[in-house]
């Protein structure tokens, strides 16, 4: 019978076994397809409780070492299983699809089965299926702002709505603020959806420059100058597509100019933080002119679809109008399953697992990169690649695309195609890792060759 040897005493005795796992599958100590122990066996040989070998269990099926059998037990997953990864990473014409900004997939059904028997049994369920608060119940809201303490400003369950999702938290904030012809900033580069926000609410977009520090205080100080400006929508952190993070002398400026010149800062903040990050927002700086934004879908999972949107104080009314009018209430139920893995520390444990594969995941591009300029951050999944001049972002991605790799040209996210940075963005995925290193060295082979002449018509 396996028994783990040596197990970790800085380490929750659960994830302790599944390291060890995960230790003695890649040495060859346990076979593919070998049967583990069954869960009593090994947790009275370990001199442990059921429960904690059911965790080791799930941890290790949602890292992908095992796999379960209804009525067989527990099984040191063969790669075969894994060929189910490598279909879902290609796309219809079968080309690897880097270009998805989703983030390291986990395999969550063990958790969900066991937190649904869970929240069956414990929570308070009365209403879930009903029209209820359209700014979320309270007690999701205080839990969320537990949750939103860890990203660097105190969150007031007051002033938060519930959200399904980022995506409609923006809405709520375009729709709360602006008017047909008001003028909105955005980075030269910014989230692909901003452009749609633009025809829908009839608003003006102006781009405002980019560097490798992200959002520069003196090209919005300009826009401010030239225009009566509404609100200005960035990202801050591990921006999207760049990777950039603003310093915090830079926050500071934004949050100073917003009073300045009378601008809303709609803050986009989305993404993990990574382990060493003592980041903080422009909404720690300035929360009366600061719609902040985020979600659990990049930390927890995306399918909860469960946002939270936190608007300054005297906008509350406002805010909660726009909110019930694109969708009266986020589902409670997904909310109530969110917040009993914050609780539980479910959350925190999928956080880790993702920080864990990105970096192992960074840790591969830095191989097959090495040659190239890139871009990256430590908080997430995705690259950027400048690109100089020997080819157009549009014409990299589509070359690249023959060869069977998809990527996203700088282009999907300009404001003005014409002035922007160009380059493309790769999200690292945890697929095969010789099918990602073949995909990762298409690009740099790529990036090394000319443009070569294309066919055209007289």
């Amino acid at each position: 019978m396996w028994v783990p040897q040596n197990l970790d005493s800085k380490l929750p005795v659960y994830r302790a076994i599944t390291d060890c796992l995960a230790i003695d599958i890649e040495q060859g100590r346990l076979a593919e397809g070998e049967k583990l122990p069954p869960m009593r066996d090994l947790a009275d040989e370990l001199g442990v409780t059921v429960g904690t070998i059911l965790r080791a269990y799930d941890l290790a099926e949602q890292r992908g070492l095992l796999v379960k059998q209804t009525g067989r037990g527990s099984f040191v997953r063969s790669h075969r299983d894994h060929e189910q990864n490598k279909q879902d990473a290609l796309d219809e014409t079968g080309a690897v699809d880097l270009s998805r900004n989703t983030p390291p997939f986990i395999n969550l059904e063990a958790q969900l089965r066991r937190s649904l028997i869970e929240i069956g049994k414990d929570s308070n369920l009365d209403g879930m299926l009903e029209y209820g608060q359209s700014q979320g119940l309270l007690r999701h809201r205080e839990v969320l702002c537990e949750w939103l303490g860890g990203r660097g400003f105190a969150a007031n369950p007051g002033r938060l709505i519930i959200t399904g999702g980022a995506q409609q938290a923006l809405t709520t904030a375009l729709g709360a603020l602006t008017s047909p012809g008001d003028t909105v900033l955005v980075e030269e580069l910014s989230y692909p959806g901003i452009k749609n926000y633009a025809r829908f609410f009839g608003i003006n977009l102006v781009p405002v420059a980019l560097d490798e520090g992200g959002l520069v205080p003196q090209s919005v100080e300009q826009a401010c100058l030239r225009n009566s400006v509404k609100a200005l929508y960035c990202m801050p952190f591990a921006h999207n597509p760049t990777t950039a993070t603003m310093s915090q002398a830079r926050i500071a400026e934004i949050a100073k100019m917003a009073d300045q010149y009378g601008f809303f800062v709609i803050e986009d903040d989305v993404n993990p933080r990574s382990l060493k990050s003592d980041f903080k927002p422009i909404a720690a700086f300035n929360p009366e002119r600061t719609v902040y934004i985020s979600s659990l879908s990049k930390t927890i999972s995306p399918g909860l679809r469960v946002g939270a949107l936190m608007p300054p104080q005297g906008l509350l009314s406002q805010f909660l109008a726009a909110s019930q009018t694109t969708s009266w209430m986020a589902p409670p139920l997904m909310a109530e399953v969110a917040c009993h893995w914050i609780k539980d520390g479910t959350a925190c444990e999928l956080e880790t697992q993702r920080n864990v594969i990105t970096s192992n995941l960074l840790k591969q591009a830095a191989d097959c990169l090495s040659e190239i300029e890139y871009r990256f951050n430590e908080a997430t999944s995705h690259l950027w690649i400048p690109l100089r001049d020997t080819w157009k972002a549009e014409e990299f991605a589509e070359t690249l695309g023959l060869r069977g790799v998809r990527v996203s040209p700088s282009s999907i996210f300009a404001v003005d195609p014409v002035s922007a940075p160009s380059g493309v963005r790769i999200n690292l995925t945890n697929i095969d890792d010789t099918l990602l290193r073949q995909s990762l060295i298409a690009v740099v082979e790529l990036l090394n060759s000319a443009p070569q002449a294309t066919k055209f018509q007289m």
